[in-house]
C-alpha cells in the first residue's frame, strides 16, 4: 500500500456571515503567526526554522460576473444573488485547498483580487501583536519535532460559505454518497472557526461598503438569463497555469440587498449551526 505524501500546510478556516469580521481577524491572525519561530528556546535548533503564513480569500473562487446566478425577488426585480454556493466555483477552491495541503504554497493560478478591497484595521496594538506571538511561539516550541514539521506552513482560509453539515449517520448508504456540496471544503480545513453576527451589525457594516471588486463581464439580468442555481462545475483546473480569468469589474449592492439575499441566505446555510435567537437576528450571547 501506497502511503500518502505529509500534509505540508495546516489550514485553518475563519467563516460567518458577510461583514463579520472575516478577513480582519485572518489578517490579525496572520500578523500574530508570521515569522514564528519554531526554534524558540532550542539553541540546537536550525535557526532558519520560521513559520510561513499566507491567507486564502474564498472571495478570490467567484465565478464570472456574467456567470453568477440570478433570482428573482417577490417585487418582480431580477437581481443577482453573490450570496450562494453556485455563486462560487467550489472544485477549483477544493482542488487549491488540496494544493495547499499537498505544497504549502498557494497554486501559481491564484491571484487575490481581495486586497484591492476596503480594508478594516483590526486596533490591535502592534505591542499585543507580539506578545501573542512569543506566546505561540512557547506553544509551538513544545511540540516534537515530527509535529512541528506538520505546522511550518499555516494557511488562513475566510469566506462566507466554508463548512458544511456534519454527514447524518443514520442514512442509507445512497444517501451518504450525495454529500454536500461543500463537504470537499470543509474536510480540506483542518481547524474551523464560526465568527457569528447580529443581523444589525451585518447590514450596518455590509451596507457601508463601497463594493467589492470582481471578475468578467457584467451581465444584464434584467433578461433572466442566468437563474441557473446549481452549476459549480468549472471543469478541469490547471493551478500550475497563469491565471487567465477576465479582467475585473466591480459590484455595488442594489438597496435591499441584504435583508432580500444576505441574511436570509446566511440563516438558511448555516441554521445547522445557528440557535434561535441568531436566525432572528441576535447575536446569540443573551
Amino acid at each position: 500500500m501506497s502511503q500518502e505524501s505529509p500534509q505540508k500546510a495546516t489550514i485553518i478556516g475563519i467563516s460567518g456571515p458577510s461583514s463579520s469580521g472575516k478577513t480582519t481577524l485572518a489578517r490579525l491572525l496572520q500578523r500574530i503567526f508570521c515569522g514564528v519561530n519554531l526554534a524558540h528556546g532550542n539553541a540546537n535548533a536550525n535557526a532558519n526554522t520560521h513559520l510561513n503564513t499566507f491567507i486564502i480569500h474564498e472571495d478570490d473562487f467567484y465565478f464570472p460576473d456574467d456567470q453568477i446566478p440570478t433570482v428573482t425577488l417577490p417585487s418582480g426585480k431580477q437581481i443577482q444573488d453573490w450570496d450562494t454556493a453556485s455563486a462560487i466555483d467550489i472544485p477549483f477552491l477544493s482542488k487549491a485547498l488540496t494544493y495547499v495541503r499537498q505544497n504549502g504554497t498557494l497554486p501559481p493560478r491564484l491571484r487575490s483580487k481581495e486586497d484591492q478591497n476596503d480594508k478594516a484595521d483590526s486596533g490591535v496594538p502592534d505591542g499585543v501583536v507580539r506578545e501573542l506571538r512569543d506566546m505561540v511561539e512557547r506553544s509551538l516550541s513544545s511540540l516534537s519535532s515530527s509535529e512541528q514539521g506538520m505546522v511550518q506552513t499555516v494557511a488562513f482560509l475566510e469566506g462566507f460559505l466554508l463548512f458544511s453539515p456534519p454527514v447524518d449517520t443514520s442514512t442509507n448508504e445512497a444517501q451518504k454518497k450525495k454529500q454536500h456540496i461543500l463537504r470537499p471544503v470543509h474536510d480540506a480545513i483542518n481547524l474551523h472557526l464560526f465568527l457569528p453576527a447580529s443581523y444589525e451589525l451585518v447590514k450596518a457594516r455590509r451596507e457601508g461598503r463601497s463594493g467589492y471588486v470582481t471578475i468578467g463581464p457584467a451581465p444584464d439580468v434584467s433578461d433572466a438569463t442566468n437563474t441557473n442555481t446549481t452549476n459549480n462545475e468549472s471543469g478541469d483546473v490547471d493551478l500550475e497555469a497563469e491565471d487567465d480569468r477576465p479582467p475585473q469589474n466591480f459590484w455595488t449592492d442594489p438597496p435591499g440587498y441584504v435583508d432580500d439575499i444576505v441574511w436570509p441566505r446566511y440563516v438558511e446555510d448555516h441554521s445547522w449551526l445557528l440557535i434561535a435567537d441568531e436566525k432572528e437576528g441576535g447575536s446569540g450571547n443573551d
